[in-house]
């Protein structure tokens, strides 16, 4: 019933707008209305951030209220999941009632950070960035300098880092882009920080630890309590091998390499989360034997640090149980369609007897998200999204995504995560720089006219 009278007030809005208002036409009465109404009106109805984003375009007045910081407590403050496929030109983004898709028309495209309502687009040895806010669907380009302070941060045409990480400040929105271990001579490595307080780069003072030069990769960083945490692995003859749990103090500028002696007790689907103002590690692979999930997420060396803890397997077992219960329903309810199936009751045995036998007894896989609340998604492997609410305690499913495509392959050689989970801000864009898809597609066109030109 809201949904449709927010929908009829956006058709009034507009049909006022369209035409050259005559000076004896009476003031719109949607303009007319007290902030402190419209305020009440927007907030308190629980409105999807779907129907937000639409409500946006009504006017300028709208649009301030939606982004201020009256609903910023009630509304934004919600956690959204986002699918990126790896250099595609599309964006999902779901944390209620529907997906909301986004055209990415930039390069380069390959999510490699995410934090605070920010997406970080780059490509491997490239100079070239793209913090993307997806809520106001603008972006911010960022070249990295060739050289700084005398030292150069491109070699052989390339610039070589190690890990990229992003963190952004949740009251002023301003950002910290992070490059760890950029080569910056044969055996030297630095590390190179943008500031968009300050619009600037500049290299940290401390150097990159010595014992992660030769790693072979890292997945996409973490921040918890002004750090940045990455999981590092290397490359052995029998496959991928968790390494060392890489961390990045944002205050001090010092890092920390917590190397795990143990190959065995840190297998290569291990995954980490900032929940409930901790870094969480777990296994992908959620097992139905009881102790089995703490018996492949003992992770010893890596727990010394205080903000690093095992994720409690309760929370995990709950949503996998309801993930199965649905893939039971689904299955019933399809084999129920044929009339030539077996009569109800045997029908839902032979059903019951398959999850049990097939299922259960194997490991369910899945990936889990989180931004740093109570809140958390999970993302199981036939593409099923669920969404656990602290406040209610409760998990759901989330509406069918409008895409198709399996989770993370765990034995990839390169991991190809598309997922993410964020706290949408239409202030993310602070400081100036910003701008739309198109001025940024016209502006590169238009260099590479000048450089045809030149040429």
């Amino acid at each position: 019933m809201l949904g449709r009278w927010i929908n009829k007030t956006l058709e009034l809005s507009f049909a006022i707008m369209e035409p050259e208002r005559d000076q004896h036409q009476p003031e719109d009465v949607w303009e007319s209305l007290p902030i402190d109404f419209l305020i009440k009106i927007l907030r308190d109805h629980d409105l999807p951030i779907s129907t937000l984003l639409e409500c946006r375009s009504v006017s300028k007045k709208w649009k301030e209220i939606i982004d201020g910081p009256e609903l910023w407590n009630n509304i934004w403050k919600k956690s959204v999941i986002g699918f990126n496929p790896s250099r595609e030109n599309t964006a999902y983004f779901c944390g209620g009632d529907r997906w909301i898709t986004r055209i990415l028309t930039f390069r380069p495209n390959e999510l490699v950070a995410a934090d605070g309502g920010l997406l970080c687009f780059g490509e491997r040895f490239s100079t070239a960035y793209i913090m993307y806010n997806p809520v106001p669907d603008r972006i911010l380009p960022l070249n990295v300098p060739h050289e700084i302070n005398g030292e150069h941060t491109v070699i052989d045409g390339m610039l070589k880092c190690k890990v990229v990480g992003l963190v952004v400040d949740q009251s002023t929105k301003n950002f910290k882009l992070v490059l760890g271990g950029v080569l910056v001579t044969t055996d030297r490595r630095r590390t190179l920080i943008y500031d968009s307080t300050t619009g600037t780069w500049s290299w940290g003072i401390h150097s990159f630890p010595e014992q992660m030069k030769d790693m072979w990769g890292s997945g996409r960083s973490v921040e918890c309590n002004r750090c940045l945490y990455w999981l590092v692995w290397e490359c052995d003859p029998f496959g991928r091998k968790m390494k060392a749990l890489l961390i990045f103090d944002l205050e001090e500028g010092t890092w920390n390499a917590l190397v795990e002696e143990s190959m065995e007790a840190t297998p290569i689907d291990l995954q980490m989360a900032a929940y409930e103002r901790h870094v969480c590690l777990l296994a992908s692979n959620c097992s139905p034997l009881e102790g089995e999930f703490d018996r492949w997420s003992n992770v010893t060396n890596f727990l010394r640090n205080p903000m690093v803890r095992r994720m409690d397997g309760a929370l995990i077992r709950r949503a996998r149980d309801l993930y199965l219960r649905d893939l039971y329903d689904r299955t019933l309810i399809r084999r129920r369609r044929f009339p030539w199936n077996m009569n109800e009751a045997v029908d839902e045995i032979v059903i019951r007897r398959f999850i049990d036998q097939w299922v259960l007894d194997s490991p369910t896989v899945f990936n889990f998200y989180a931004t740093g609340s109570s809140d958390a998604f999970f993302v199981f492997d036939e593409l099923e999204v669920l969404t656990y609410l602290a406040e209610l305690d409760l998990i759901f499913f989330l509406p069918q995504p409008p895409f198709h495509s399996r989770n993370r392959s765990q034995y990839a050689p390169i991991p190809d995560d598309p997922w993410c989970a964020i706290i949408p801000s239409p202030r993310g864009s602070a400081g100036q720089g910003w701008i739309r898809q198109q001025e940024y597609i016209a502006q590169q066109q238009q260099r590479r006219q000048q450089e045809e030109m030149r040429g």
